[in-house]
């Protein structure tokens, strides 16, 4: 349910991704292309490529139809603004910037400068001002799914710029959580990362993921795909993985809704 196209940062038309949705065996693929953003023309469309966006997903789904179920979807951001009047079958919450003038995945390098410039060095505090914002992500974007829970850990391989146990992390991390799942208990498994920079794990970490199992959230698999090449990418360690956390099914987006698929 989770995946790009060329109309932002993936390589492929839609079309494209649908042949090697196909060519995988997929059932289903959901597109969730990014929502407008005034200061980042990069990763967002604008309005009028919205609206192109959604007639081309709409004509795959008719094209296609009895070879795959094809989804409409958005990945709305924290700070998207302008949005066509579009019937979307799900949206996925997300959060890629702290404020306005801090990105959370553009690169380590740039990480750890607006880190030193807008947090005076603190990770920590860096941490606790996304979980932050990230806490109120379920109302803001109206949000079916949410999207890579803890992307602020995308570049802390092996702790190399904090510790995930610290106590200042683990507050801010369970505290979003506990927020979110107010008004969303429906988070993705995305292996995105995974595929694309080796991240040893997923968003969220299987720490997190315990967390939440307690809590009664529920979890999606998603590839969070650029390109075809990692449609479903690790999927099947990902079922092994979330059994090992206590989960007992995942949900799947069909014509009739999200439905349980037993692990």
């Amino acid at each position: 349910m989770h995946s790009h196209t060329n109309y932002c940062d993936g390589s492929m038309t839609a079309e494209e991704m649908v042949l090697a949705a196909l060519e995988k065996g997929c059932g289903s693929i959901g597109f969730s292309e990014h929502s407008h953003l005034t200061f980042d023309w990069y990763y967002s469309m604008t309005p009028v490529e919205t609206r192109k966006y959604a007639d081309e997903v709409n004509a795959l789904k008719k094209k296609y139809e009895g070879q795959i179920e094809i989804f409409l979807g958005l990945e709305r951001d924290y700070f998207s603004d302008i949005e066509p009047n579009i019937d979307f079958d799900f949206v996925i919450g997300s959060a890629h910037y702290v404020n306005t003038e801090v990105c959370v995945d553009n690169g380590e390098i740039n990480q750890r400068r607006m880190v030193d410039e807008s947090f005076a060095g603190d990770y920590y505090a860096f941490i606790e001002g996304y979980f932050e914002l990230i806490s109120g992500i379920a109302g803001k974007t109206n949000a079916d799914i949410i999207g890579h829970f803890d992307l602020v850990t995308k570049y802390n391989c092996c702790g190399s710029l904090f510790d995930e146990a610290h106590p200042r992390y683990v507050n801010a991390s369970l505290g979003a959580m506990e927020e979110i799942l107010k008004s969303c208990k429906l988070f993705e498994v995305n292996t995105g990362a995974m595929y694309r920079i080796g991240r040893p794990e997923p968003y969220p970490s299987a720490f997190l993921l315990r967390e939440l199992q307690k809590r009664g959230g529920e979890v999606i698999l998603s590839s969070d795909s650029h390109d075809g090449e990692s449609i479903c990418y690790n999927f099947h360690d990902m079922r092994e993985l979330l059994k090992s956390c206590g989960f007992k099914y995942i949900k799947r987006l069909t014509k009739t809704g999200f439905t349980d698929e037993r692990l």
